[in-house]
């Protein structure tokens, strides 16, 4: 386990997070989902998942997607052992990914993800990408968006030892950045993303798109925004509109 991880483990967590609503806190960083925040590939992964499932699950649950989202790898095989499977984790990973990764280019952007990168780098502030996939993965879904050129940190679950929603990712990410976790502001939209940022002690806008009712998004974070425009509002990290309509 890195030191920063297990460092942030003997300290109480969320004691000193701030609230872009107090109006004069600004975060020291930035830290930002890939997956279904910044690029809409749920579906993409679901699908291919879902062909997978069918072999392994006789009959998946009507909640199979909602229980599955942003669930990192070693998560999903221990989920798949609750429904009945026994799955070999590496043979897993590469059919999942020989299915997936060759269309996540055309993966597209939600609206706003590149104004909300693109100002956070002109505005100064230290910013890095936090996701639950492999850094094979995260090349893929980027390699499309130039904006994504000013995301040079990738954090990866590759880099920690658990995923999300254990806290490890976004304090590792943190670290990286050379700022406290409490400092950060972070951009989720799953209730595994957002956890892992509250865990951290990180001010998490939570962004479901939907998929999340609000009043069990606010249960775990004040900050609920529908979109990214919107979650640009909400923190005002200007005092500028993210989109010119």
């Amino acid at each position: 386990m890195d030191s920063r991880v297990k460092d942030h483990e003997h300290r109480s967590v969320g004691a000193g997070a701030a609230s872009p609503s107090e109006g004069s806190w600004r975060p020291g960083a930035v830290l930002f989902d890939m997956d279904g925040t910044l690029i809409d590939t749920e579906a993409m992964w679901f699908e291919a998942g879902s062909r997978l499932l069918e072999g392994l699950v006789s009959e998946l649950p009507d909640d199979a997607a909602e229980q599955l989202h942003g669930l990192d790898l070693d998560a999903v095989i221990r989920w798949l052992g609750d429904h009945g499977a026994t799955v070999d984790r590496d043979e897993y990973l590469a059919h999942l990914l020989a299915a997936v990764e060759p269309l996540l280019p055309a993966a597209p952007a939600r609206d706003g993800a590149a104004e909300w990168v693109t100002a956070v780098a002109r505005l100064g502030y230290p910013r890095a990408l936090v996701s639950n996939s492999p850094h094979s993965v995260i090349h893929a879904t980027l390699s499309s968006h130039p904006w994504a050129r000013q995301l040079e940190v990738r954090v990866s679950v590759d880099d920690v030892g658990r995923g999300k929603p254990a806290p490890d990712l976004y304090v590792f990410a943190a670290g990286r950045l050379g700022v406290s976790p409490v400092d950060c502001l972070v951009l989720e939209d799953s209730r595994v993303g957002a956890r892992a940022a509250v865990e951290a002690g990180a001010t998490c806008v939570l962004v479901p798109f939907g998929a999340i009712a609000e009043g069990e998004a606010r249960r775990i974070t004040p900050l609920v925004a529908a979109d990214l425009p919107s979650a640009w509002r909400l923190v005002a990290l200007d005092g500028s509109p993210l989109l010119q309509r």
